[in-house]
């Protein structure tokens, strides 16, 4: 009889589940996931490999195109892999797929605001190699954003914070520096 009732208690849940963070918390563990992050770097190698003579509605085409096929490797990799796991087992696959396509959002955010900048460069609204340039280096200041909200999501203090961001920002700037050396 105590086993039963042992095994029907509620587990411990993590944080935040119950709705106990504030709006800004949740969003920000929303947004700061290894999935942004690696968009965030695979934007920034796509843009910053594009051809010299490619024009901004070129890159995007080619940026969009990418981290789509990436989202959908993406999802289609984590929702089996969410659906063999032990700990889902059985977990129908609509479940499955719906918790791979919420992990995996975080690759189309990433997107979002260097493929603003480019199709602004397409649409004639800036120069195109003022659009280009912003596109390429946008994700610099994203990755510096996302490694500050990390380490403030753990309580780090500022300095720990700053240090965060540089070392993130310059993971972006050293994927610029590759581009430049091979291409």
């Amino acid at each position: 009889m105590a086993e039963n009732a042992s095994a029907s208690a509620p587990a411990s849940t993590p944080a935040g589940v119950h709705g106990h963070d504030s709006r800004y918390t949740r969003m920000r563990r929303r947004i700061v996931t290894p999935q942004a992050i690696y968009g965030t770097l695979l934007v920034a190698a796509i843009i910053g490999t594009a051809a010299d003579e490619a024009s901004d509605r070129d890159v995007l085409i080619t940026t969009l195109g990418t981290v789509i096929v990436f989202w959908i490797a993406h999802v289609f990799a984590e929702a089996i892999a969410h659906y063999g796991t032990k700990t889902s087992l059985g977990l129908p696959l609509s479940e499955s797929l719906r918790h791979s396509l919420h992990g995996a959002a975080g690759l189309l955010y990433s997107a979002l605001l260097p493929c603003v900048f480019l199709l602004l460069g397409a649409l004639g609204v800036l120069g195109e190699a003022t659009a280009y340039r912003i596109s390429l280096l946008l994700p610099v200041g994203l990755l510096a954003a996302l490694g500050w909200l990390a380490l403030a999501d753990r309580g780090s203090p500022v300095w720990g914070r700053v240090l965060g961001a540089l070392v993130t920002g310059l993971l972006g700037v050293f994927v610029i520096l590759l581009k430049i050396a091979f291409h």
